[in-house]
């Protein structure tokens, strides 16, 4: 009876094409996925003049006027800070008080319209007005406009009022809105970030040994400084006859936290000499302090920032590639002549796409390797079967030819 041979079912290769584009680490895509920009609203916006009047305001690159809108805003926001910072100065106090309410006043309408036109633009449906009201940049222009109104509602100066002082400190808020249409400073907080996501585990531990440090140094300081109770006193004094600074352990603490981060403020300083002995290795540890967290966090803001930085300029230059194609072709099939692109880009994109391309075919190769080895030992398994079937046939013919003749 013939035997049934084992086949092997062939393995799909693990891609299909050939990669243009790096993959993106895992730890930046958990942070920071990508996701449409907050710039955009969550809903189409079909009205043409909503559209321009969103672009405006929204899309300093999107024309010359629009840019010219956004200076325009960010230099009355830098005025207004500039104004709020003055006022609190005591050689301009002698200025008229109509003068900077009339200053304020004009800033506060400027602002007023445009939130109000901000609104509009984001107002092509409930929830677009509602992500942009109650975003971080919204509420920073409604606080900023807020104790004006709120002045003129209750008819007196709210500065002089704490709880009103802190809504017209927002103001100064203002000037940070216009970052983020800077990638540098955007690139630059995200690293900062992830930067310090990936060193907790560090931090922690160094938190935790601080801790115990100043536990255990406060509590020696303490007992090395509190000196002799007095009973007319009614407190500790040192062998100088004075009130001990050290009335308490969190008053060591302060000490001991002033000390190893190296501010010194010297309000609190040992007088014993056992005192002063414990404060020595304290010295040692506030350079260490600084050292360590510095070399955790600057090292990985350093590997974080090359990848999301080798990252953005691979899609950057993949989405040119891409974009470069596709005018290539359009100038083909309408017969006109585009402009060459610089030959150090094409160079850097040629070479980025052969070494992709390259890794790539490798990895194809060897599972092509693979499935030949395995089609060849299937091969050699049937030669070895129909070999072993035709020896059979010979021995079985043989024998009915003898058969035959005898």
């Amino acid at each position: 009876m013939s035997q049934p041979i084992p086949l092997s079912r062939l393995r799909s290769p693990a891609t299909s094409r050939f990669l243009t584009e790096e993959q993106t680490p895992r730890d930046v895509e958990d942070v920071f996925p990508t996701t449409p920009s907050f710039d955009q609203p969550p809903d189409p916006i079909t009205s043409p003049w909503k559209r321009a009047l969103f672009d405006l305001l929204e899309s300093p690159t999107s024309s010359s006027s629009a840019f010219l809108v956004h200076f325009a805003s960010t230099s009355l926001i830098v005025f207004s800070a500039v104004v709020t910072i003055l006022e609190t100065v005591p050689s301009f106090h002698s200025i008229s008080p109509r003068v900077w309410f009339g200053l304020e006043t004009s800033l506060v309408l400027l602002f007023t319209v445009e939130y109000s036109a901000r609104s509009v633009a984001w107002s092509s449906s409930w929830i677009s007005l509602a992500k942009w009201m109650f975003s971080f940049y919204g509420v920073i222009d409604m606080l900023a406009i807020l104790p004006y109104y709120i002045e003129i509602m209750l008819q007196q100066d709210t500065s002089v009022l704490f709880r009103f002082s802190i809504l017209r400190m927002f103001r100064l808020l203002r000037v940070f809105r216009p970052f983020r249409y800077n990638s540098t400073i955007l690139l630059t907080i995200e690293v900062m970030y992830l930067a310090v996501r990936r060193s907790h585990h560090a931090l922690l531990a160094l938190s935790f040994f601080i801790a115990m440090v100043l536990t255990v140094f406060s509590t020696l300081l303490y007992f090395s400084e509190r000196g002799t109770w007095d009973d007319n006193l009614e407190t500790f004094i040192n062998s100088d006859g004075d009130a001990t600074q050290f009335q308490s352990i969190p008053a060591a603490a302060w000490f001991v936290l002033v000390t190893i981060t190296t501010v010194g403020y010297g309000e609190i300083t040992p007088r014993s000499v056992l005192g002063r002995l414990i404060t020595v290795p304290l010295l040692a540890f506030g350079l260490l302090l600084i050292a360590l967290p510095s070399f955790v966090l600057g090292r990985e803001f350093s590997l974080v920032w090359e990848q999301m930085s080798d990252d953005g300029v691979t899609r950057c230059s993949t989405s040119q590639e891409i974009t470069r194609e596709h005018d290539s072709a359009v100038a083909a099939f309408s017969h006109h002549r585009l402009e060459s692109q610089p030959s150090e880009l094409l160079k850097d994109l040629s070479n980025r796409k052969l070494a992709q391309n390259q890794a790539e075919l490798s990895q194809q190769i060897s599972e092509l390797r693979v499935t030949v080895e395995m089609q060849g030992e299937m091969i050699r398994e049937l030669l070895g079967y129909l070999r072993v079937e035709g020896t059979a046939k010979g021995k079985c013919r043989e024998n009915v030819v003898g058969d035959a003749m005898s």
